[in-house]
């Protein structure tokens, strides 16, 4: 599992808002010699301070401290979900445009053919969320003294 440490700054009717105490940027080597510096790059574009709402089945209070937990794999999963899929409908839909219509209407066909592939992706992926069980895209929390949430169990920390 992929966790990082937060502090619950709201609780409240099943939801936890949380407060990310770690800061993650990838690879590790962001101030070596021939590092990126992608989380500097960040900082400048990050807004304020990032609260995220997660689902609460301990009965989190406010100041705690948790460990919020998601699968191995999960992060590349959806961003193939999301971004993969959608670029390929949205190309899809762009190249079907252009052959079905006559050169003089090519752009606006490439447009409307885009416009459907974006359409296409987001009812796909929201068929795909409602099907799909939601507890395998769910964060899960765990308080910082072990005591993991119901779905936490057996998934390994």
């Amino acid at each position: 599992m992929i966790a990082t440490r937060a502090v619950v700054v709201r609780a409240g009717e099943g939801k936890a808002w949380v407060r990310l105490l770690e800061h993650h940027g990838g690879c590790g080597r962001c101030d070596e010699p021939g590092g990126c510096h992608a989380p500097r790059l960040a900082e400048i574009f990050k807004g304020g301070e990032r609260v995220f709402a997660v689902d609460d089945p301990l009965g989190l209070r406010v100041g705690e401290r948790v460990k919020i937990m998601v699968a191995d794999g999960m992060p590349l999963r959806a961003a193939l979900a999301s971004y993969g899929l959608g670029t390929a409908l949205i190309l899809t839909g762009a190249a079907l445009g252009v052959w079905l219509m006559p050169t003089a209407y090519a752009d606006l066909a490439a447009v409307a053919g885009m416009a459907l592939g974006l359409a296409a992706t987001a009812a796909v992926l929201a068929v795909r969320a409602w099907r799909r069980d939601a507890s395998l895209w769910r964060l899960c929390v765990e308080r910082d003294d072990g005591g993991a949430a119901a779905e936490c169990m057996g998934q390994g920390a």
